[in-house]
């Protein structure tokens, strides 16, 4: 759920700019206007974008309706510490112990405590499908490694006569309640022969899920799109991950931890054919990014593209990599200066172009570095492209770092979810339509409110950055883009938006942005993003689950892709 809260952009330029004042120091310097001046020794333009039309895949979770993997084990949420039924704390859903779980190094639990030991908790559980209400009801085979015993609940029930150890057979009713998997003894005789490697697995997929790791369902929706961008698989935002031998591995428990690890979406791209975009996380090491970055040369198919971009909005204050940024750049440059993080963000985007264009040296073709701006603040890009303070390092401008692409976002929303117009907009419900044809106008006009986040006004911004691209010799890209409806603190407006996003005007929104976008010279474009459902975080899903197959939005992508 947070990663829907994550992609929030309500009242985002007066936000992000009264943080980034109270953050930074009074002194800052920040250009409120781009200069646009010619830089000397433009980088050249030797890998070309075409206009094309990606998506952005929604993050792992356990509640997530993109259902991506055949395993559903790999989306599971995080243990929760529990008591047996006959312990006096049995009543509480969760111990919260989790950090004195005897865990190996892929997450899975070693030992569980003793009756006469401190810990409350004496099994662990984790959830399935949860919330999700549609999901593949029938047999499953839980399979696993190890000597133990594993419970079940909510929508599973074990079939005893049909399991035996290490293949449990389970019969699933789906409801809201998903599957509680609970492992209530692990290495009884101490042997060190734990519980791990469970598996989830339809049972009608028991002989190919090793080999077939993705629902062909998800496939199927997703296959139309030219690229994927993995940053919410990744598990970009605020992520810990610094140690390429920290990184997510394949024998994890579950993806929706630390992300995905790169083999599958390595997999996934060469499956679809798709060229994949990533993010380096941005604490991670020099190694880290060069082995990454390795691995895709060596596993990549050679006819595919990777985009690849340093962490991800690196301005906005919601995500700990901004503050990182912050942190580091004024221990680099000094307290004084305000744009650090834009300025260390620039640095290390240069450092990582320059680390993927020494691997791919023989096969430079065959990827694209990209460097972003906070799409509304007009002028921040400077302090990035630029990178001054590095500069009078005796280095050159970052952008001149063999940087193949400058990325913004293509959100509009007419400012509908802005807090500061919440009344005028409440209001609209009391039309005789419900609001609707005031909604509809002011998203592809602006104009009756106080914030502009119109799709006349998202193709005024397109102009002006495909300015700063060209003048630094850069390939304009959308990294995410769509509508950008939402109002978590009004129940009203959330159930509104919801509507309002299933209705057929948006197929014609969807298409005037990406005509617009075509229209500015704009090359790649991502959507934000496949499947989601929809809640007070935002309807972000094209597509509300994986079983559907339209919608106005969804529709409107696939046509663009069609008419290219």
């Amino acid at each position: 759920m947070f990663t829907a809260w994550q992609r929030f952009r309500a009242a985002r330029t007066a936000v992000w700019l009264l943080l980034f004042l109270l953050t930074v120091s009074a002194a800052c310097s920040l250009p409120i206007h781009s200069s646009l001046s010619q830089a000397e020794a433009p980088p050249s333009q030797s890998n070309p974008i075409s206009l094309g039309l990606g998506t952005n895949l929604t993050g792992i979770a356990d509640w997530s309706t993109q259902l991506p993997f055949i395993d559903g084990f790999k989306s599971s949420r995080s243990w929760i510490t529990k008591c047996a039924p006959a312990e006096d704390c049995s009543n509480v859903w969760d111990t919260e112990e989790a950090k004195q779980l005897d865990l190996d190094p892929h997450g899975w639990v070693k030992s569980l405590p003793a009756p006469a030991d401190a810990p409350r908790y004496s099994r662990v559980a984790t959830l399935l499908y949860r919330e999700i209400g549609r999901y593949p009801g029938g047999q499953y085979v839980v399979l696993y490694e190890g000597d133990g015993t594993i419970e079940y609940d909510f929508d599973a029930q074990k079939d005893v006569a049909a399991s035996k150890p290490g293949r449990d057979l389970i019969n699933v009713t789906p409801s809201d309640s998903g599957i509680l998997l609970i492992v209530s003894a692990t290495d009884p005789q101490k042997t060190g022969d734990y519980i791990r490697n469970i598996r989830v697995v339809p049972i009608e997929f028991e002989q190919t899920y090793a080999t077939d790791t993705f629902n062909p369902v998800f496939l199927e929706r997703i296959k139309p799109f030219r690229t994927l961008r993995f940053m919410d698989w990744m598990a970009t935002n605020n992520s810990n991950q610094s140690e390429w031998q920290n990184r997510p591995q394949l024998e994890d428990k579950s993806y929706a931890e630390k992300g995905v690890p790169l083999e599958i979406m390595i997999a996934l791209a060469n499956r679809l054919q798709a060229d994949p975009w990533f993010n380096m996380p941005h604490q991670v090491t020099d190694e880290y990014i060069t082995n990454f970055a390795q691995l895709v040369k060596t596993e990549l198919d050679p006819k595919l593209t990777a985009y690849v971009e340093f962490s991800n909005e690196v301005w906005n204050w919601m995500f700990a990599q901004a503050q990182y940024a912050l942190k580091q750049g004024k221990a680099r440059w000094g307290e004084d200066k305000g744009d650090a993080f834009m300025q260390w963000y620039g640095m290390r985007t240069a450092q990582m172009s320059d680390i993927w264009n020494q691997v791919f040296a023989d096969q430079r073709s065959r990827i694209r570095t990209i460097i972003s701006t906070q799409t509304a603040w007009e002028g921040l890009e400077t302090s990035a492209l630029d990178c001054s303070l590095w500069v009078a390092e005796g280095q050159k401008p970052c952008y001149q770092h063999s940087l193949d692409a400058y990325a913004i976002t293509g959100y509009f929303s007419g400012g509908l979810g802005d807090e500061q117009d919440r009344s005028t907009v409440e209001a609209w419900l009391n039309d005789p339509d419900g609001g609707f044809k005031r909604a509809l106008t002011q998203i592809e006009q602006g104009g009756s409110l106080k914030t502009d986040d119109s799709l006349a006004n998202t193709k005024r911004g397109f102009i002006y950055h495909q300015q700063v691209a060209q003048q630094k010799q850069l390939q304009l890209v959308v990294y995410e883009g769509g509508q950008s409806l939402v109002s978590p603190n009004s129940e009203k407006l959330t159930e509104f938006f919801i509507k309002l996003n299933r209705r057929p005007e948006m197929y014609g929104f969807y298409q005037q942005l990406l005509n617009d976008w075509k229209a500015v010279g704009g090359t790649l474009f991502m959507n934000f993003s496949d499947i989601g459902k929809p809640s007070k975080w935002g309807s972000w899903g094209v597509l509300e689950h994986v079983d559907q197959t339209s919608s106005p939005r969804y529709d409107a992508l696939i046509d663009f892709i069609d008419q290219l």
